[in-house]
């Protein structure tokens, strides 16, 4: 641990930066925690850039030419000469780059810390990340935090425990174990 310059310490490190990582660490600043947010390639995830997002684009194209295809029943007359897969993979592009740029502005607006690397456990509260040490002041492995050891104003915005229906419980009311400790 000789090139530890610039070492950071914040609140929380999340690893991962895909739709869980950012979701987590955008929480954790809504309730006040300085975030380190370690992401080996892009912000935004498998989701963003290889999976959900384009698959959907993809498939709304798809969905376009079928459309097209069955429109006579409907009274419309249109005719489907051909699919130009660069013009489709063009719009995906699109739809990903729009969603990553807005993405970044939103992480970055938060005043979330993108560390760009693979990070690796070092201990409780000390992640690696391209030969370089960074520390989280609060640790949740290997236990999770519990009402016990959180502060109630940590786990939550509301005031009070939710007391809709939960399909866990047979009762009403909210479990006794979500009371604000």
């Amino acid at each position: 641990m000789a090139d530890q310059a610039t070492a950071q310490e914040f609140d929380i490190l999340v690893l991962g930066g895909g739709s869980g990582g950012y979701a987590a660490a955008l929480r954790a600043v809504q309730l006040g925690l300085t975030v380190g947010l370690v992401e080996k390639a892009k912000l935004g995830g498998t989701c963003l850039h290889n999976g959900c997002i384009p698959t959907k684009a993809l498939l709304h194209s798809a969905e376009l030419a079928d459309h097209a295809r069955d429109s006579a029943k409907y009274g419309v007359n249109v005719t489907l000469d051909s699919i130009d897969i660069n013009a489709v993979n063009a719009y995906k592009d699109g739809i990903i780059a729009g969603k990553y740029k807005g993405l970044q502005g939103l992480i970055k607006s938060k005043g979330i810390t993108v560390i760009e690397g693979e990070g690796k456990l070092q201990g409780t509260d000390t992640v690696v990340v391209n030969g370089t040490a960074t520390r989280a002041r609060t640790s949740s492995w290997p236990p999770a935090p519990t009402p016990a050891r959180c502060p109630a104003s940590k786990l939550a915005a509301r005031s009070s425990p939710p007391t809709r229906p939960s399909p866990w419980t047979t009762s009403r009311r909210a479990p006794s174990s979500w009371a604000a400790a």
